[in-house]
């Protein structure tokens, strides 16, 4: 199999990489004029980025005009697996109903009680050495062990070949063996004019293999890989960083350009990453952002100028006094980032300390609108104020038992078939929805379901509306590790420095720090790692 070699497109944080260069750039400008684009394949790593990018290739003239749908082109822009999936003879998913059975068959698969089997310790550890391209020997011996718990290696290598049988035997798959089996020689290389990988440095060692397939018969070239080697996040999973970072000392192409970071933010990442820069001679040129119409604030075309603090803990000081102010006056976003636990405890101590709404960046709010609203609310409607259909609704998911009339077996409310207008807690009791001494309640906390709350969260929502709850105002804060949040932008960032154990590579510790401060647009404050015996810092060299 002839290598086509890459060309990569180095990009720092905020440059553009993704809608700017591959799609207006690449895809418009150089592929689209020469090719069909039923034969240009653009890969990412999630389904989210491959949806985004999916759109905003769609939203191109030409691609209207000449009638492509996101159905023609599911598979020519989608995730890494998903294409090599869809190139193979048709195998289901492994789902956590294979699981059940497998713990029927053999009770030790049930030792994790993870329902989902892609973080199952057992399934994760065949992938992650899968993925750094190790037998389970070598990769038990140099990966963190406690990591797979309960599992011990001999235990891995007694389960596994049950778990291979299972899915032989019954069709089924997971994510690795989709690249594998595309890898496998059997399989021809696929006959595409072109190949982009969009955050091609988040590609494990069998990705790397299939993406080199992928490209074995490109025209003139056009195998291109899209990322930034200082964000090589997943070593652990098997990105190679200094294969990126090799590539990113002499690329193809560079981007220069900040769209996002402040000069603050832009100098605070150049500095943690230098070390790395003149390791692999990869100085990067990359400007600091300007004011745009989006930013709705200081003037066109200036530089954004931000601001850095410093934060000893999350107790008073005037570094925290205005990050306070600023959640409480303005619109902006806030990430709270950290390595792992407790820095995701800390952070959500402190939202609950001081009334702040709050959510994890993949789930949604801590306490939602409607649950806020139903307690801040309930006062009034229980004084004879109407609420609306959808209120009086909302009110009846939460309550319980002390105000709400049991319904008959096999009974069920349905508020859509009610008339759409506002009624008073009397036309409820009336319908005998609401018991007649429901008014003796002023408190929602009183009559709340037992069991789907608890009492730091009862006191969490009274903290949160005795500080003025706004019912139009978007979630403003989230938080997560930095693994997670890479590729989110938000307006400010906080970085928790504290590392649980020691981290043996200095490089690591870069990106790692470089990645969490670029997600910022304009300040940052840095959060000092959290006082305990073994604990570290995150961006300080191991002695």
């Amino acid at each position: 199999m002839k290598k086509i070699e890459p060309r990569f497109i180095a990009g720092p944080p905020g440059t553009g990489k993704t809608h700017i260069y591959i799609v207006e750039e690449l895809y418009q400008k150089i592929l689209l004029p020469k090719y069909d684009p039923n034969k240009i394949i653009i890969l990412s790593h999630t389904n989210v980025a491959a949806d985004q990018l999916k759109d905003a290739i769609l939203a191109l003239p030409i691609m209207k005009e000449r009638g492509f749908t996101k159905k023609s082109m599911k598979y020519k822009i989608c995730t890494i697996h998903s294409y090599c999936k869809n190139r193979l003879l048709h195998k289901d998913k492994f789902e956590y109903e294979d699981h059940k059975n497998l713990i029927i068959q053999n009770r030790l698969f049930g030792r994790d009680s993870s329902t989902d089997v892609d973080k199952h310790t057992l399934y994760k550890f065949r992938s992650d050495a899968k993925g750094r391209g190790k037998t389970y020997d070598e990769y038990w011996r140099i990966c963190d062990k406690f990591s797979y718990r309960p599992y011990r290696i001999e235990l891995i290598k007694e389960l596994l070949p049950i778990y291979e049988k299972y899915k032989k035997d019954n069709n089924k798959c997971d994510y690795t063996d989709m690249i594998e089996d595309f890898n496998h020689p059997d399989v021809r290389e696929p006959d595409i004019d072109a190949v982009i990988i969009d955050e091609c440095q988040d590609s494990n060692v069998p990705q790397t293999k299939a993406i080199e397939k992928m490209a074995t018969n490109v025209k003139e070239g056009h195998y291109y890989l899209v990322g930034d080697a200082d964000q090589t996040l997943f070593e652990y999973a098997g990105s190679d960083a200094r294969y990126f970072h090799e590539l990113a000392a002499n690329p193809y192409h560079e981007l220069t350009e900040g769209l996002r970071c402040s000069e603050t933010i832009n100098k605070k990442c150049k500095e943690i990453i230098l070390d790395i820069w003149n390791h692999y001679g990869s100085h990067r040129v990359w400007t600091p952002a300007r004011y745009t119409e989006k930013h709705n604030m200081g003037h066109i075309g200036e530089v954004i100028k931000g601001n850095g603090y410093y934060l000893a803990n999350f107790e008073g000081s005037s570094h925290l006094d205005i990050l306070l102010d600023k959640i409480k006056n303005t619109n902006q976003t806030f990430l709270f980032t950290y390595r792992g636990t407790p820095g995701d405890t800390r952070c959500k101590k402190f939202f609950d300390s001081h009334g702040l709404e709050y959510a994890h960046v993949r789930n949604s709010a801590h306490v939602s609108k409607k649950e806020l609203r139903a307690h801040h609310l309930w006062p009034d409607f229980i004084r004879g104020i109407p609420m609306s259909r959808t209120q009086v609704k909302h009110f009846c998911e939460y309550a319980g038992s002390k105000v709400k009339v049991k319904l008959k077996k096999g009974e069920v409310l349905n508020f859509e078939e009610w008339v759409n207008k506002d009624y008073t807690i009397d036309e409820l009791i009336q319908k005998k929805v609401l018991k007649e001494d429901a008014k003796q309640y002023n408190d929602f906390d009183l009559v709340r379901v037992p069991s789907k709350t608890t009492k730091e969260k009862l006191l969490y929502i009274k903290k949160v509306l005795s500080k003025g709850f706004d019912f139009d105002k978007k979630i403003q804060i989230k938080y997560g590790n930095i693994h997670e949040v890479k590729g989110l932008t938000f307006d400010n960032v906080i970085v928790d420095h504290t590392l649980t154990r020691r981290e043996k590579n200095w490089f690591t510790q870069c990106r790692l720090a470089y990645t969490a401060y670029s997600r910022g647009v304009f300040d940052y404050w840095t959060l000092a790692k959290s006082p305990g015996k073994y604990k570290t810092t995150l961006g300080k060299r191991s002695i």
